[in-house]
């Protein structure tokens, strides 16, 4: 009876550890790639399912997370060419050099900032060394962040969490980030100025609202190649920004109001901008990549005068530029 006894216990302890010594095995072999979800899709930060409804964080907020980018504007067949040997040119912005440069008010953007008379006499007399936009003087061309609501919200990355929102810019005018904390902590009493701010947000409804405080008067309001607001430039350290970020679907509006009681008469609203959802990361290559900013000899700019004329180097369609 006990030799049966005692070879039903090896026999037991055999299958007990040939068991164990299959389940060592599985956890050794390395997992397969998952290049899909268990829906068969492509994963994807912060991707709508059907494009026109945002995803939601377990807390029932709208989902901001993933890459966002100004959308695309219709068809260009100039955008891409294939020469005679196969190769094929892709060019950015085709219509760069088909536009007239911006340089007086026949074409700005009507929105411009309310400047106190005696304000706008000085933001006159900057507008009139600016060249399309462009200029020696201005802070980004010595690598200052851009500042808000300048900064803007094309090519930037969301990173969302129940308590804080990390914003990642890829060039502002070089890569950096903002901390938006939606915890309910109200802004610091001994507040330093900082180029970015200080950020806090709540929602209302499924728009999340940023009140933004402690700016660095060392930004301007806008500016930049091609840009159409003449007159947004200085703005004192007394600027105070509300946000109101908004998704539906792929797509999101960045919505702000720029109150500056030493500047401006009145609060500036800014023109709504729109931008695009980036897509799935197995389908799409848009994402924030590194960037480095380097102060390049500003003396060679030179200032706009009345003898200018735009001529085009590259890629034109009219031929009297």
């Amino acid at each position: 009876m006990g030799n049966l006894l005692d070879r039903f216990r090896l026999g037991v302890w055999m299958i007990v550890g040939t068991l164990l010594l299959a389940m060592t095995l599985l956890a050794s072999v390395p997992a397969a790639p998952q290049d899909k979800t268990s829906s068969g899709r492509p994963p994807c930060l912060g991707c709508s399912v059907d494009g026109k409804t945002a995803p939601r964080t377990p807390d029932g907020h709208p989902d901001l997370s993933g890459y966002w980018t100004n959308p695309v504007g219709g068809n260009n067949t100039r955008q891409f060419e294939r020469s005679s040997d196969g190769s094929i040119l892709f060019d950015f912005d085709t219509g760069f050099n088909d536009r007239k440069p911006c340089n007086d008010d026949s074409c700005i953007d009507p929105n411009e900032p309310p400047y106190k008379p005696e304000y706008l006499a000085k933001v006159k007399k900057m507008a009139a060394t600016i060249y399309d936009g462009s200029s020696s003087d201005d802070p980004m061309m010595d690598c200052k962040p851009l500042g808000i609501p300048r900064a803007g919200v094309a090519g930037i990355e969301i990173v969302q969490g129940p308590q804080s929102i990390a914003i990642l810019y890829e060039s502002a005018p070089y890569s950096l980030y903002r901390i938006i904390y939606t915890d309910g902590r109200p802004h610091p009493a001994d507040l330093d100025t900082s180029y970015m701010g200080h950020s806090i947000g709540h929602w209302e409804g499924d728009t999340l609202v940023v009140d933004v405080t402690g700016l660095s008067d060392e930004t301007w309001l806008a500016g930049g190649v091609g840009a159409r607001q003449r007159y947004a430039i200085f703005h004192s350290d007394k600027e105070h920004v509300t946000e109101r970020w908004t998704r539906t679907g792929d797509g999101m509006t960045y919505e702000a109001s720029v109150e500056d009681p030493v500047m401006f008469s009145k609060p500036w609203v800014i023109t709504p901008r729109k931008v695009v959802h980036g897509g799935p990361a197995l389908t799409s290559n848009d994402g924030v990549l590194e960037q480095r900013c380097t102060v390049n000899d500003k003396f060679h700019y030179i200032k706009p005068s009345a003898e200018d004329t735009p001529h085009c180097n590259y890629r034109c369609t009219d031929t009297s530029k």
